[in-house]
């Protein structure tokens, strides 16, 4: 079984995605969009090449928690796929529906929390950087 994201990671993609919705940008990705990016695992590169600008996912990539995001988006996505509409109210954008997997994969519960006093290092002048 593969290591769950962070809570951070999954809310930072969120507010990637609400951005991107806020500046006009929920009729570019169809349903289809999502679900083949997750199915292939080029999701995130996609959302960038799609809406060039708009998604800063760096982030991700040098935390390595792309992989791991990815995981949990697909299994949110099983548990929506074919009830979309009844369950989310999101019948028309893609970007609606990936930001409904987003709230579906915090609510399944498959990630872990930064590691105890990381917050606190962080204040204290440390680094907030840690090695797993």
């Amino acid at each position: 079984m593969l290591a769950s994201p962070r809570l951070s990671s999954i809310t930072f993609l969120g507010f990637q995605v609400n951005a991107a919705i806020d500046a006009g940008h929920a009729d570019k990705f169809s349903f289809d969009d999502i679900y083949k990016g997750l199915e292939r695992g080029t999701l995130l590169q996609d959302l960038s090449n799609k809406a060039p600008g708009e998604f800063d996912l760096e982030l991700l990539n040098a935390t390595g928690e792309t992989t791991k995001l990815l995981a949990v988006l697909n299994d949110a996505a099983e548990a929506l796929r074919g009830r979309e509409r009844r369950k989310t109210g999101v019948e028309n954008s893609g970007l609606a529906l990936l930001q409904a997997m987003v709230l579906e994969a915090i609510q399944q519960r498959n990630w872990i929390l930064p590691q105890p006093g990381l917050f606190e290092r962080w204040q204290a002048g440390g680094s907030p950087v840690s090695v797993h």
